[in-house]
């Protein structure tokens, strides 16, 4: 793995031989790594610095990892948290992903895919958020959006969690339903419309009520949108997808808002 910067991956669990033959592995490749034992130390070394990745267990005394994952993201929305567990019922999937998890993976880990997965966050500098509070479906948008090259992926479930990570992240693309649990989708589209530097911020629109659709392009908001990618390199149109849509066509559309740009 080779990076001016090297990824940095903070690993908490109490398995301790499980936890050093993971940072063993991820040293070996260039990663630097710290485990924790516990949500305590885990804290402590979570507030020391900025990492890359936060991988935790799920069955841990005390505080498990759930717990831990709700105050990492209260302490820095921003640094992706993977859950590992042995007991990944869907209750447990649906909880880490409410909160934010970056993603539930199962164990034994997959180093191999573990590796791949901190060399393309590590590799990402373009961060798109995405409001879904369908758990599947927002575990599915992570994954897709994921193996694009240089994006990251910020998932919130709801709208209180996604004004947090906006606040902190200039993101460079939205993808965001209408229908949420806590607020109205179309408020939040508004809010998020522009960037700190007053130009347009690409965005696409997801729902399964087309009434919903009809009520936001019939408002008097200065919206555009664009059901049929008729002019699909106008960052000014609005993209609506309505589910169940085609993947293809939501990565293209990704692909032509947020170009493969140079480097900064």
């Amino acid at each position: 793995m080779s990076h001016p910067n090297p990824p940095s991956v903070l690993v908490v669990d109490d398995n301790e031989d499980l936890a050093e033959n993971i940072a063993e592995i991820l040293s070996d490749v260039g990663v630097k790594v710290r485990v924790a034992r516990d949500a305590a130390s885990a804290l402590a070394a979570f507030d020391e610095c900025e990492w890359s990745l936060v991988i935790t267990d799920v069955r841990m005394p005390k505080v498990d990892g759930l717990e831990l994952l709700t105050m990492l993201k209260e302490r820095r929305p921003t640094t992706p948290v993977l859950v590992m567990t042995g007991f990944a019922d869907p209750d447990t999937v649906a909880r880490a992903q409410r909160s934010g998890a970056f993603g539930v993976v199962h164990k034994p880990v997959d180093l191999d895919e573990l590796i791949s997965l901190i060399e393309r966050i590590a590799d990402a500098d373009i961060p798109v958020l995405i409001v879904e509070d369908d758990v599947a479906l927002c575990s599915n948008l992570i994954e897709i959006l994921a193996e694009q090259r240089r994006i990251l992926p910020h998932p919130a479930t709801n709208v209180a969690l996604a004004r947090r990570l906006a606040a902190q992240i200039d993101f460079r693309m939205v993808l965001l339903d209408l229908r949420l649990p806590d607020g109205d989708g179309m408020t939040l589209a508004r809010e998020l419309r522009h960037r700190a530097d007053g130009s347009i911020r690409p965005m696409i629109l997801m729902s399964g009520y087309p009434e919903e659709l009809d009520r936001a392009s019939s408002a008097d908001d200065g919206f555009s949108f664009d059901t049929n990618d008729t002019d699909a390199n106008d960052i000014n149109q609005i993209m609506v997808l309505t589910k169940p849509f085609a993947v293809p066509r939501l990565v293209a559309r990704l692909r032509e808002l947020v170009p493969d740009s140079p480097r900064p």
